[in-house]
């Protein structure tokens, strides 16, 4: 359960109703749509109202990114277990692995497709040949049924 606020408008601001102020000139319609968030539409003059951008802010988030990217790279070279062929050899090692990996899990992947179709393949021919067969066993009944 939530609690509105007071009932009458004496104490606080919730319960107060102002139709002069600038509540009484909004829209009426739901609120929280995308409608009441959607930013002022621009003036006949220009775009005078739309919000600008704050470019020395992108430029300090570039420059913070930059800086944090720098750092954690020579973090990391100064952190590095391994002298730097040591690394790209484990690297290549890994690289072959997962390819060869890859490769054999692609050909069973395609086998196993194979497989599927031939298998439904098999299926339909053996529906086929039942459905032959009961009719050729209706039609002798029936051949048989006109003949006594």
């Amino acid at each position: 359960m939530s609690y509105a606020g007071p009932a009458s408008g004496t104490q606080g601001s919730a319960g107060r109703r102002n139709p002069t102020g600038p509540a009484a000139t909004r829209s009426i319609g739901p609120t929280g749509t995308a409608a009441s968030r959607r930013p002022p539409a621009p003036t006949e003059n220009g775009d005078e109202d739309a919000p600008e951008t704050d470019w020395q802010r992108v430029a300090l988030f570039g420059a913070g990114l930059a800086i944090g990217l720098t750092l954690g790279a020579g973090a990391a070279l100064l952190a590095a277990p391994q002298t730097g062929e040591e690394t790209r050899a484990a690297l290549r090692s890994k690289a072959r692995r997962l390819t060869r990996a890859t490769g054999r899990r692609s050909h069973d992947a395609w086998d196993d497709l194979r497989e599927e179709l031939r298998s439904a393949a098999r299926t339909v021919r053996r529906r086929r040949a039942r459905r032959a067969a009961r009719k050729a066993l209706q039609q002798e009944l029936a051949r048989e049924a006109v003949g006594d």
